[in-house]
């Protein structure tokens, strides 16, 4: 109400003292409630407090009867609890679902992998020799990390370096002794080497110096300045090591055909995990030496994207280096560096294998990204510490390593080119890489016609090697007759029997040696079959000859691909049976009238098969666009026969889909046998391989099973659509990359089957599982936006004066500030919940129109920044607007089990700080006469308090009220810790701590009230008037914590690296973590917030701030909390770690409001206190027979919070009684 300066002061003298009055009544009622309760005790009063925010409701109070002091029964307490279930359905539902979602997909990331561990365990005798001499004079940070040098037991002779120098970097966490089963691998497959060729050493291949660094174990997945602490490291140990090898090379005396090699220049680099960041972050830096590093080989690397962007500086140094690498290739400074990224796939659970591709990040000619699924002998998926040890991968990996090296040159690498010919023969299958022709002369050979036989194909389009007296899939001796161990089986290629063009041959075949004493079938290696083009050489003879001499030469036949024979979750096994695959273009056979397929004989011991088939077209693909409609339920692909009622051995199909690395698809595969198929069983089991086309990063192989779980990796979610097209045409970047859908091949049994159907569906259940991987910052990000909304609604209520069905207390008509359980209940009836669910399904679809306009219009330039908003572009149609729909269910979900757990805690202290204070006051009984007279003595002693506090606050001071004095303190100690020593994260830690403390605190004193006014009942207004005060304040500080507990994550990544730091006496932290005003917001609102709850936003107390008009602080506070909401949803799923600072500014904005309303509250105890002194006076004048005026005092009621405001005044009193 506005003041009228006409009041006398008399009236304001009234007012003043009608306030007190009533204040110190509420005091004494509550006193009267304490002493009755201890006398009116029984087990539902005692159980009221247990539930859930004090769930002691009207209907309790209706059931106390006109005394207003007997304790609430039973059936009331039920009825209570019904109520309070009943107002918080919608939370409990919620909670109820997002818990089934929850709990299905962590049971899917843990138990519903697509794949099973298969890895053979490797092992190794090592020996780690601390490099002593590599200190301080070397690296500053001599005292943190260490250099050490491996050494193989057995093997290793030397304890000084003198071959080619390898350097292993550990990733987050990681160890120096994990370089232990690479080094052993690589050691073991040199000495073979040299064992069965010594002139290897002449070709430059000496061996390996294993070096590996120990990084104290740093978490540096989640802390930015440790990756550049330890790439600095990482180029002084590079520079360390080449100065080592002048000497060592020297006495070791290596030379070849008497000249000696070429001293090291470089250092190969193996990294894992982070290590692999780390690597080529050392580029960056100013210590490192241009050339030290030609060759990195990455082991599950993140390249493209932190796993876990809780921190900046991450962030940072990722934008950094992948800047730096893409456009490193065009300034000249990595043409000779190659980058290999080798990832485990769907079983590493530590790292998004998607953000390992790096075709975006180096050319072609510089680059190579493959799976362990798809490399040769290895075949599996590889969790993120086995891909380290595994076997079959270290034993591939250490045979690669084997054909890049070469002493003779400075860089003790293969040139670029051929380095990266020898590494894709090694990690790519040959049905990826480019054909390897084996070029052979003209050879005439004169055949004899009782040893090999003739055979035309049996039907059109289909020829095939048939062996006398077996099966076309035995390979046993032709002919008793044969003395040669070789034969050779000729086809005939006649073009008029075909109906249409032959474009090639497709030739599959298996020999494995059968032993004796196991009925299981070995593998014995590749069985040298050679395929050869002839011609009669008597063309006169040939027209009458069933069988003409030929003179053949060799066809320039692919090298045959290798298909693995091993049964998804078979026993590890290192050997696996091999089918053998190549074909043969049209353009090599259309010079020849037959094909010769030169086939090993002599061994009665070995079986198998051989089968060639000519095809239409080699190229053939069947192509189907299944919709995720169809995948919904089953979606059915149907392989026709080819004209000659044939299939062919080897099936392409191409599933367009989009490139969405959330779904799982499952594949029913159903064989349809042929109709004059032989009794028995096939000669192999059907073989399906998925593949990613062109791209050649993805493969995987399935081996005789009916039903396929199949999963796409590839960009991650937050690439750039088209790679580098900012760079432009001409950037030599990875052009291959453009998604072109999933490919399955699949090679079958013609002679059994005729064809085959797949049946296609969406496992939902296997998918959640990659939505765990993929999108758990996301989770963080949609639960802050949900944690703001939450305190807006409260914020909101408590300013409209709206007074929300509170299970809790019983005002009614009083401005209440809602509980959280109360806002996330109320934001889901009002259509909140709805609404973000509308807005999360549409801002993907907006989001990739709008980067389809971007692409093909005006700004392609921007494309790579647009897709990094919100959850990236990728995927289209149903993909891109299920996923987030879930999470912001997810995410609000978990918000309220916050809520939930908080307010339990909360809860649960209370109860038992009231139990446990009634158990000590019912020792001592009393009857109702003594109460009252205990009751009357502590009124007359608490006047007599107030008497002497007024005349102390006439000389009022600033510097000696506590609220004042005691954040001053903790702002110095504040000031220096931070400032100095401690990081503002641990400073955060504590406060949030503290603010738990204060929650619990105030719900006590909440309770304590709420039982006192529930026993004085309605007689005693003022009594239910304070429980409602200290009420709202208990809330208020349960939604800072609330707000706050979404910031803890961000803290982590510093707290432990300090930890680790002050473990080995390290003290050096990154500037950043002592800045004083990433802890500013926090730090203010938790000291003006520990006593009082904030200010209504239009509270006539405000008007001071400023102007007289207060509604623009709640205009700008909602604006506030409206740009921080879409500034998360935009950003922070890409960046969670800015939602610490948008949160803190939250904080100080509402700091900012409370400090003006302290300050404008010690204004008005001033004026009250002086108000109190003119009254006594007054009286004192009026006592002495002066005259007293009649007119009232002027009175400025805009200064003076009363009741109608927000009950400070009953809060003071009533906080100062329990104190």
């Amino acid at each position: 109400m506005p003041t009228n300066k006409k009041h006398t002061l008399a009236s304001k003298s009234s007012n003043a003292q009608h306030r007190e009055e009533a204040s110190t009544s509420a005091v004494v009622t509550s006193s009267l409630g304490s002493l009755a309760s201890v006398r009116e005790r029984s087990p539902a009063s005692n159980t009221s407090g247990s539930s859930f925010e004090d769930s002691t409701g009207r209907e309790e109070q209706d059931t106390r009867g006109s005394s207003g002091i007997s304790a609430p029964t039973t059936e009331a307490h039920s009825r209570s609890l019904f109520s309070f279930v009943r107002a918080r359905s919608a939370v409990f539902c919620l909670l109820f679902l997002s818990s089934i979602i929850g709990l299905l997909a962590a049971r899917s990331y843990f138990n519903a992998q697509p794949d099973i561990p298969s890895c053979v365990m490797s092992y190794s005798r090592p020996r780690f020799l601390e490099q002593t001499l590599f200190d301080k004079s070397w690296t500053r940070f001599s005292a943190k990390y260490k250099l050490y040098l491996y050494r193989e037991g057995g093997y290793d002779v030397f304890d000084e370096p003198y071959r080619i120098p390898v350097l292993f970097v550990p990733g987050n966490a990681g160890s120096p002794k994990q370089a232990r089963s690479i080094a052993s691998a690589t050691t073991s497959a040199f000495v073979d080497l040299v064992g069965k060729d010594p002139s290897a050493v002449d070709r430059g291949q000496i061996g390996f110096d294993f070096f590996t660094v120990g990084l104290n174990e740093e978490f540096t997945a989640l802390h930015g300045y440790s990756i550049l602490e330890q790439a600095d490291f990482v180029n002084d140990a590079i520079r360390y090591i080449l100065s080592l090898y002048p000497k060592t090379r020297l006495r070791h005396k290596l030379s070849t055909n008497g000249t000696e090699y070429a001293l090291p220049t470089s250092v190969i680099v193996i990294g894992h995990s982070m290590g692999g960041v780390v690597a080529r972050t050392a580029f960056t830096l100013p210590n490192h030496i241009v050339g030290s590093i030609q060759a990195i080989f990455t082991l599950a690397t993140p390249h493209n994207n932190p796993t876990a962007s809780l921190e900046y500086y991450v962030d940072k140094v990722y934008t950094s280096i992948n800047s730096f690498w893409r456009h490193g290739f065009h300034h000249g400074t990595l043409d000779d560096v190659s980058l290999v990224s080798i990832a485990g796939g769907n079983l590493d659970s530590m790292i998004n294998s998607d953000y390992t591709y790096v075709g975006n990040l180096a050319p072609e000619k510089n680059s190579l990204s493959v799976l362990s699924s798809g490399i040769d002998n290895v075949w599996l998926s590889l969790d993120h510490q086995s891909i380290l040890w595994c076997a079959q991968m270290v034993r591939q990996f250490s045979n690669m390593m084997l054909h890049i090296m070469d002493a003779r040159t400075p860089s003790q690498l293969l040139p670029l080119d051929r380095r990266m010919d020898a590494m894709r023969q090694h990690l790519y299958s040959r049905l990826d890489s480019e054909s390897v022709y084996a070029k052979s002369a003209f050879i005439p050979r004169k055949t004899e016609s009782d040893l090999y036989r003739y055979t035309q194909f049996y039907n059109e389009g289909a020829v095939r090697v048939s062996i006398p007296d077996k099966s076309i899939a035995d390979l046993a001796s032709p002919d008793e007759k044969a003395l040669q161990d070789r034969s050779l089986h000729l086809v005939s290629i006649d073009q008029a029997k075909n109906k249409g063009p032959t474009s090639g041959m497709q030739v599959i075949y298996g020999l494995w040696k059968r032993k004796r004493d196991q009925p299981n079938s070995d593998l014995i290696g590749d069985p040298g079959i050679q395929i050869f083009g002839c011609n009669p050489i008597d063309a006169k003879a040939a027209a009458t000859d069933d069988l003409p001499d030929v003179a053949c030469k060799s066809i320039y036949v692919p090298e045959p691909a290798s298909l693995p024979l091993k049964p998804t979750g078979g026993a590890p096994r290192m050997d696996v049976p091999l089918l053998k695959y190549a074909e043969v273009p049209a353009d090599q056979l259309k010079k020849f009238r037959y094909v010769g397929a030169e086939l090993p004989v002599g061994d009665i011991g070995r079986s198998g098969f051989f089968h060639a088939q000519l095809v239409e077209d080699l190229s053939d693909v069947l192509v189907y666009s299944p919709g995720y409609h169809s995948l919904l339920w089953s979606y059915g692909i149907h392989v026709p026969e080819q004209s000659g009622g044939k299939v062919s051995p080897r099936t392409r199909i191409r599933l367009d889909v989009p490139e969405n690395p959330f779904f799982v698809f499952q594949a029913k595969l159903t064989m349809r046998p042929a109709r004059m198929a032989k009794l028995g069983k096939p000669r192999f089991g059907t073989v399906v391989r998925q593949s990613d086309g062109r791209r050649m990063f993805e493969s995987k192989f399935w081996y005789d099973q009916s039903a396929m779980d199949i999963a796409i990796h590839g960009r991650g979610a937050y690439l750039p659509s088209d790679d580098f097209v900012n760079a432009g045409e001409s950037s030599g970047m990875d052009t291959s990359s453009v998604w072109e859908g999933m490919f399955l091949d699949v090679w079958i049994d013609t002679d059994y089957y005729s064809g085959f159907d797949i049946s296609l569906s969406i496992n939902w259940y296997s998918s959640l599982n990659r939505m765990v991987k993929r999108y758990d910052m996301a989770l963080l990000a949609l639960s802050f936006i949900w944690a703001c909304l939450v305190l807006l609604d409260q914020l909101r209520a408590w300013n409209n004066d709206i007074s929300r069905s509170e299970p809790s207390t019983g005002a009614v008509g009083r401005p209440t500030f809602p509980s959280c359980l109360g806002s996330i209940e109320h934001l889901i009836r009002n259509g909140t919940l709805v609404t973000m669910l509308i807005v999360a399904a549409l801002t993907p679809v907006l989001q990739t129109l709008v980067a389809g306009l971007m692409r093909n219009t005006w700004a392609p330039a921007t494309l790579a920044a647009w897709n990094n908003l919100f959850m990236g572009v990728r995927g289209s149609g149903l993909s891109q607007c299920l996923l987030p729909v879930f999470l912001v269910l997810l995410s609000l979900g978990f918000v309220a089990f916050e809520a939930v757990v908080l307010t339990a805690v909360c809860s649960l202290v209370s109860w038992i700080v009231v139990k446990v204070a009634m158990c000590l006051r019912s020792n001592k009984p009393a009857d109702e006469s003594s109460d009252i007279a205990l009751m009357h003595q502590q009124f007359q002693n608490y006047q007599q308090q107030q008497q002497q506090q007024q005349q102390q606050q006439q000389q009022f001071s600033l510097i000696k009220n506590p609220a004042v004095t005691r954040p001053l303190i903790a702002t110095v100690a504040f000031i220096v810790f931070v400032g100095t020593f401690v990081p503002y994260q641990f400073a955060f830690l504590v406060i949030y701590f503290a603010q738990l403390i204060t929650s619990m605190r105030t719900t006590v004193h909440a309770h304590h009230a709420a039982s006192k006014a529930l026993l004085a009942g309605s007689a005693h207004p003022k009594a239910l008037a304070a429980s409602s005060v200290l009420k709202n304040r208990a809330n208020y500080q349960l939604a800072l914590l609330l707000f706050w507990t979404s910031s803890l994550p961000y803290c982590a990544p510093e707290l432990l690296v300090w930890v680790r730091n002050l473990s080995v006496m390290w003290f050096e932290d990154a500037p950043s973590d002592h800045n004083l005003v990433n802890m500013a917001g926090y730090f203010a609102l938790r000291m003006l917030a520990s006593y009082h709850i904030v200010p209504r936003l239009d509270s006539r107390r405000l008007a001071l701030f400023g102007c007289r008009d207060s509604r623009w602080i709640r205009t700008v506070t909602y604006a506030f909390f409206g740009l921080a909401v879409a500034a998360a949803w935009v950003y922070s799923v890409r960046r969670p770690y800015m939602l610490y600072s948008i949160a803190n500014g939250i904080s100080a904005w509402l700091a900012m409001i409370q400090l003006a309303d302290f300050v404008v509250q010690h204004t008005s105890v001033n004026r009250q206190n002086e108000a109190i002194v003119m009254r006594t006076q007054t009286r004192s004048a009026g006592a002495q027979g002066d005259p007293v005026s009649s007119e009232p005092a002027e009175y400025d009621s805009d200064l003076a919070y009363d009741d109608n405001d927000d009950g400070e005044p009953c809060e003071n009193l009533l906080d100062r009684k329990l104190r």
